[in-house]
């Protein structure tokens, strides 16, 4: 993390003073801010990952990686909200299997076969297995009654953990940027119902970007994640989205695309917190070339609802957006900014019983001293908190895991249950860069081809009734389509 100093607009240290009642949302008291803010804070206590939600989690995951790398050389590692905990108590598992590309489909057909295998075992905790066979192919299941969604070579997913930590880690603010997420996605998955993908909503990777544009224009004037809420609302509620697509800079116009404009039209004079050179060295860093994910265009994909992904000029990550929902989208934005507009300039008690009505379908699910994701019991809302958790994730990790990824995917190797990837986090931030990961590379290509090996063998016992066959060649695939995104699991949730 030593190459964070620089990332910080210069101008960005000037700024006034953040007790200046002109610099918040509202033009309110500031000791009332404080005083909605700490009520924001009891509600994430409820919502944020715990300890025991934690090890749950962790018991889950390491259980799917042993069976899926007991039957088959590959890596299975965790991306999304989980390693960046930022997920809801009802939030699902995304974890990604890679693999050479031509042999993707069969590995997605034999785990969906083993873990079909292991539900049927009547000791397991395996339940409703299924293959969602989509542009991007899926395999779902539940562990312990927690959802696990299994994707297949999503090296987006592991650039976006690795780019969304570092900002989390460079904006800091006892992690306004996860903590804001945190607050945002359970109104809008609890509340206004816009979060989910694969039912043509806000994909949480979007999600995600917009509010990470509200820190990084409006950080002087953020005392915190409720206020991130408001802003975020009050924006995006009056945001032109017929002409404008939102970047991590500001709004361009989408007349504009692909070219991406230096200056934001929309930007009020604002300092930006994130330097243009942090960004590009994000860019650079995390936006691999992966040919498996491409499908030929290279053109900005226009839709209803327009968002650059930072790490990639031609992705939309608003392509997830029906013509319907993003008419529902905007209305919810816009009751939202008016409903927590009004709360907000009432006087103390009655400003902290609004904001309760606010979040009232989060709290009657979460706040009863119970967490879908574990058997420990919590305090209930309002009783404070039983415990401290840190939010920092394991940068190290998600950027060994991208590179193990890159391992597979930039260049053309086979790959044997002889042949791993690195796997140290210490040894790959020390020893690899871009360049000498190359250079490896293609001295074991080379290897490989002169040992006559270039077939993926599968490591499966004779034992298990799904055993796949060992393929004598590898036959190349047509490249795949882009990845829609994983959205957020949709629980049966009753409103009270």
């Amino acid at each position: 993390m030593g190459d964070l100093h620089w990332c910080l607009s210069p101008c960005s240290s000037s700024t006034s003073s953040s007790n200046s009642l002109d610099l918040f949302p509202l033009s309110i008291d500031s000791e009332l801010w404080l005083m909605a803010e700490k009520r924001a804070q009891e509600i994430l206590w409820i919502l944020q990952p715990s300890l025991a939600s934690e090890q749950k989690r962790k018991v889950v995951i390491d259980y799917i990686q042993r069976l899926i790398k007991h039957h088959f050389a590959t890596e299975v590692l965790p991306f999304g909200s989980v390693p960046l905990k930022t997920y809801l108590p009802d939030g699902d598992i995304d974890l990604t299997a890679l693999s050479h590309q031509n042999m993707e489909e069969d590995l997605v057909r034999e785990i969906c076969n083993i873990l079909t295998y292991e539900e049927q075992n009547s000791e397991s905790e395996v339940k409703d297995v299924r293959y969602i066979q989509a542009q991007v192919k899926i395999v779902k299941c539940s562990v312990k009654n927690i959802s696990v969604d299994i994707s297949f070579n999503q090296m987006a997913g592991l650039c976006a953990l690795c780019f969304l930590e570092q900002v989390d880690q460079l904006i800091g603010k006892d992690h306004l940027l996860k903590c804001s997420i945190i607050l945002i996605k359970a109104w809008c998955f609890y509340e206004s119902r816009i979060l989910g993908a694969h039912h043509g909503l806000l994909s949480t990777y979007a999600l995600e970007i917009l509010v990470l544009y509200i820190i990084n224009a409006f950080h002087s004037s953020l005392p915190g994640p409720l206020a991130v809420l408001y802003r975020f609302l009050e924006y995006y509620s009056t945001f032109d989205w017929d002409n404008y697509c939102v970047t991590i800079n500001g709004p361009v116009a989408v007349s504009s695309l692909p070219e991406i404009m230096t200056e934001s039209p929309y930007n009020n004079g604002n300092e930006l917190l994130l330097c243009p050179e942090f960004l590009k060295r994000c860019k650079e860093k995390f936006s691999v070339p992966i040919k498996a994910v491409e499908n030929g265009g290279h053109e900005f994909s226009i839709k209803h609802l327009n968002i650059l992904d930072p790490l990639k000029d031609n992705n939309n990550l608003g392509r997830s957006v029906s013509k319907g929902n993003f008419h529902r989208i905007k209305c919810a934005l816009s009751y939202g900014a008016q409903r927590l507009g009004e709360i907000l300039v009432l006087p103390g008690e009655n400003m902290g019983a609004g904001l309760e009505i606010f979040f009232i379908n989060t709290l009657d699910r979460n706040g009863r001293g119970e967490r879908p994701d574990t058997l420990v019991p919590v305090p209930t809302f309002g009783t404070g908190r039983s415990e401290a958790f840190d939010l920092s994730g394991d940068y190290d990790n998600h950027y060994s895991g991208l590179l193990q990824g890159q391992w597979y995917h930039k260049y053309s190797l086979p790959v044997s249950p002889e042949m791993t990837p690195p796997s140290s986090p210490s040894q790959i931030q020390q020893s690899f860069t871009w360049d000498r990961l190359s250079q490896l590379l293609r001295c074991k290509q080379n290897f490989l081809s002169q040992r006559g090996t270039n077939v993926f063998v599968p490591r499966v016992p004779h034992r298990h009734p799904y055993a796949p066959k060992v393929y004598a060649t590898a036959s190349t695939s047509d490249e795949k389509g882009k990845s829609q995104g994983t959205g957020t699991y949709i629980p049966n949730v009753e409103n009270s």
